[in-house]
């Protein structure tokens, strides 16, 4: 049987998560499900027609773009994807992160405490088997969502929690400039559109090297006023150490979510309790001993993505850091690259 491979390396952890809510291998589900998101957002993007695929009225005969490649009842998916981690995945220590957010308890108000979750690994192979046949136009479109998942995005579930960042190292999936023709009529607005999306990276730059500052046990934590609750810094350094990546997805979090001062509007675009979403940061992943890079993106048409790019390098020290007296522990933090959604459609088609 024809096949295509998609060789990937994880610069975060990536989650794909199990009945159980436990990730110890990926899953091809979890895989699939993420392609498909960003698939029909490039879709609607360029005017085409994605269904909501938790509540699509498509069915064999009657199908959006969306549907036409990873299918519907009645309309199989035209192609079959396997995974193979090529070197044996790791469950990552578990680091948790004391953070400055706090939930109403019946005992009064107690800080919550994160924990990074994940696997990390050396590479992987994301194998595509052919089904029926599949146009130049669809191996086209699968190829641009899987530019933009490895230069702007994320792979898998809890990206808006720091999971998710990868590179592509090779890639044999057929390469055409054909884009697939699209059905205009049956555009649903209120889903992600890629040309509604921002998309920035931060470089944050410390004055030591990152290892000093972890064993230095300098990052936020509440442990030294709540005697419940007690930092694991012997994780914070294996991720580090072994893994190349600082947890920090939680405090970049903490940093901007105030910047909506509106707390309904602030529901809305960083999500609650049953409600996802719509701005996504990753963790710090490795630039150098003293700097890591951290990808922040959505489809937010509320200006908080102006407060984030102008505001985030002013905010990130109170929330970084355990005490003031560390602020100078952070170098700078500066804006690296920023692009909106129809700016990088542009440059696709």
């Amino acid at each position: 049987m024809e096949q295509f491979i998609v060789q990937i390396k994880p610069l975060t952890p990536l989650w794909t998560g199990d009945v159980n809510k436990e990730c110890c291998t990926l899953r091809e589900t979890g895989i699939i499900g993420s392609l498909r998101w960003w698939y029909e957002a490039l879709i609607r993007g360029l005017g085409g027609s994605a269904c909501d695929p938790t509540n699509s009225k498509c069915d064999e005969k009657y199908h959006c773009d969306a549907c036409e490649l990873f299918g519907c009842t009645g309309w199989a998916r035209k192609f079959k994807l396997e995974v193979k981690i090529d070197d044996g995945a790791k469950s990552i220590c578990e680091a948790k992160i004391g953070t400055r957010d706090k939930r109403k308890l019946k005992s009064g108000y107690k800080y919550l405490v994160r924990k990074t979750k994940g696997i990390i690994f050396n590479s992987a192979s994301l194998k595509f088997l052919p089904l029926r046949e599949i146009s130049e136009g669809e191996w086209n479109l699968l190829n641009k969502t899987l530019y933009i998942i490895s230069n702007y995005g994320a792979l898998g579930a809890s990206t808006s929690q720091g999971n998710g960042v990868i590179s592509i190292t090779n890639n044999s999936l057929p390469h055409s400039q054909s884009l697939i023709p699209i059905d205009k009529s049956q555009k649903v607005q209120e889903l992600p559109k890629l040309d509604n999306f921002f998309f920035y990276k931060f470089n944050i730059k410390f004055n030591n090297n990152i290892l000093e500052l972890i064993n230095s046990k300098v990052f936020w934590t509440h442990s030294k006023d709540h005697s419940e609750y007690k930092e694991d810094w012997r994780s914070w350094t294996d991720v580090w150490d072994k893994y190349n990546f600082l947890p920090i997805a939680f405090h970049i979090r903490d940093s901007i979510r105030h910047l909506e001062n509106d707390r309904d509007k602030r529901h809305k675009i960083f999500g609650e309790a049953g409600k996802g979403s719509t701005v996504f940061v990753s963790h710090g992943y490795r630039v150098d001993d003293k700097t890591v890079e951290v990808r922040i993106y959505g489809y937010s048409k509320d200006n908080v993505k102006d407060k984030i790019k102008c505001e985030l390098k002013t905010k990130i020290k109170d929330k970084l850091f355990s005490s003031n007296s560390y602020n100078n522990s952070l170098s700078n933090c500066t804006l690296k690259y920023s692009k909106n959604g129809k700016d990088l459609l542009e440059e696709l088609i």
